[in-house]
């Protein structure tokens, strides 16, 4: 039996080593991985660090003979702290890493890990059989819900991949991959293994380019509720789906409760700047259409200092809480420059992303780009705006309002889900008083300082990697950002680049 560990990494959203336990959706790439290997010849655990908090079990760490990790870009730093810790522990561990960044950054991630995987989650199975053989490949890929002990009440699945638009600061702008639709019966399969009755989608886009394909997953779902399958669903969909009032009406005939909708801004040239053109619409007539079909309306929005002053977000910050015909935001974030997007190079070729900005900074919460107004005003408003200072009450009275506006057309389980989102707003985030909210000047978390000894080679593995330097230029060691990604693709890295002596294996899976 071959043990395999799958973390899903994830730093604290306030630097201070915490959980979200109750944050949903959660992360479901561990379960998807899982669905890779061979049950019969593979002993398989999970652990998702945004469930638990950070992962300090030495004698887990020091157990698998495959030690698979995933996350965000954000998140990068924290696989350098895992795999140091394993391979301290136990030098023949094999180190596989996925995602974004690893997609864009293939030179620096083969210093550190054996295999680099870069496409769909589903040719982790290429590496499995690399590593351990063809017999150790699951013969049906299917998800291991059972092993996500994260997933309460909730069932998360996939019923497509990709998104049909490329907003130009997402991860769906850095490769041209086609939006694809999932066939029914595997998408029902999915749901029925989740031993869930409420379900969310995972999916980038759930709505998508093709309305046959959309109406009859609407109808399996519809069938899967009168058959006692399926008690409810949400998902995340673009605006573009809106534009048809048919729609509203056949989700919530098959059960839809809440739709995620990446409002990001109620200003349209903020909007054009994104190339989000699907949102140039009257977003407030959208979301309250959605909300008297019965349907639970949630979105994020973008705060954008590089575009906007501080007076102009206040007043749209002001506009949202004083409206109680939409609902509250389910987050607010900062633009984020992410890795080999198009935001990022146009933000790195003008000289606007902050001096010593790390991938740590990527997460939405910190300042990384130079903003229009004073840095100090901004990181003052913004620190005020991520911890409601000054508007809690309001913010009771404005979900009290808009609950009895709507008491009549959503029913109890929106209404419950609504209140949860406003409840968030109010727990006590964002205590940690040494942050400064700016790039250039935050604190790093807890975990990095090492929590055993390691080696000294691996040390090094607990500094942070830096996306500029001090001057605001980029850092050399990510100058592969500036190829082609058909040229990164193909790139083959010699073994003596590795870091430590480990070697490299001679297969870059893509996933």
């Amino acid at each position: 039996m071959k043990k395999i560990l799958i973390v899903t990494c994830r730093f604290d959203e306030d630097r201070n080593g915490g959980s979200r336990p109750w944050r949903v959706p959660q992360a479901m790439a561990a379960a998807y991985v899982a669905g890779g290997f061979n049950p019969q010849l593979c002993e398989i655990r999970l652990y998702s660090e945004l469930y638990s908090g950070p992962l300090s079990d030495l004698d887990l760490l020091r157990w698998p003979d495959m030690l698979v990790l995933s996350g965000l870009q954000v998140d990068f730093d924290r696989f350098l702290h895992l795999t140091a810790y394993a391979r301290t522990l136990n030098p023949n561990v094999i180190l596989v890493a996925g995602g974004s960044l690893v997609e864009v950054l293939p030179v620096l991630s083969r210093r550190f890990f054996d295999y680099c995987c870069r496409g769909p989650v589903e040719e982790i199975q290429n590496v499995i059989r690399d590593a351990f053989g063809p017999d150790h490949v699951a013969e049906t890929f299917m998800p291991r819900y059972d092993l996500a002990y994260w997933t309460k009440g909730v069932g998360l699945v996939e019923s497509s991949r990709y998104c049909n638009f490329h907003c130009n600061f997402c991860t769906m702008s850095i490769e041209n991959n086609s939006y694809t639709s999932f066939d029914l019966e595997t998408v029902r399969r999915q749901i029925l293994s989740t031993g869930r009755k409420h379900i969310f989608f995972l999916d980038n886009n759930f709505y998508g380019n093709n309305v046959h394909q959309f109406e009859s997953k609407l109808e399996m779902l519809k069938e899967m509720k009168r058959c006692g399958e399926l008690r409810s669903w949400g998902a995340e969909l673009t605006a573009d789906f809106f534009m048809k009032p048919r729609n509203l009406e056949l989700a919530r005939e098959s059960g839809c409760v809440a739709l995620f909708c990446g409002v990001e801004s109620f200003d349209d040239d903020c909007l054009a700047s994104f190339e989000k053109r699907q949102n140039l619409t009257n977003q407030v007539d959208l979301i309250r259409r959605c909300l008297e079909a019965g349907i639970l309306f949630l979105y994020g929005i973008i705060v954008d200092p590089t575009r906007r002053s501080v007076k102009s977000l206040q007043a749209e910050f002001e506009f949202i809480l004083n409206n109680d015909e939409i609902t509250l935001p389910s987050y607010f974030t900062m633009p984020i420059p992410l890795l080999g997007t198009p935001f990022f190079f146009e933000y790195l070729n003008k000289g606007a992303i902050l001096p010593r900005t790390r991938v740590r900074d990527l997460d939405g919460t910190t300042l990384s780009l130079r903003p229009l107004d004073d840095l100090g005003a901004v990181a003052e408003f913004w620190s005020r705006l991520l911890r409601w200072e000054g508007y809690k009450k309001q913010l009771i009275m404005r979900t009290i309002r808009f609950l009895r506006r709507y008491r009549y057309s959503l029913d109890w389980l929106a209404r419950a889900v609504n209140v949860g989102n406003s409840a968030t707003q109010l727990l006590p985030r964002y205590r940690n008083r040494r942050r400064t909210f700016v790039s250039t000047s935050e604190c790093l978390d807890p975990v990095y300082e090492p929590i055993c000894s390691v080696p000294s080679k691996f040390q090094k593995y607990f500094d942070p990697v830096y996306v500029t330097d001090e001057e605001g230029s980029l850092n050399p060691d990510l100058e592969e950002l500036r190829e082609p990604s058909a040229i990164r693709s193909l790139r083959t890295i010699p073994a003596t680049l590795r870091d430590d002596d480990a070697g490299i294996k001679a297969v870059s899976a893509r996933y």
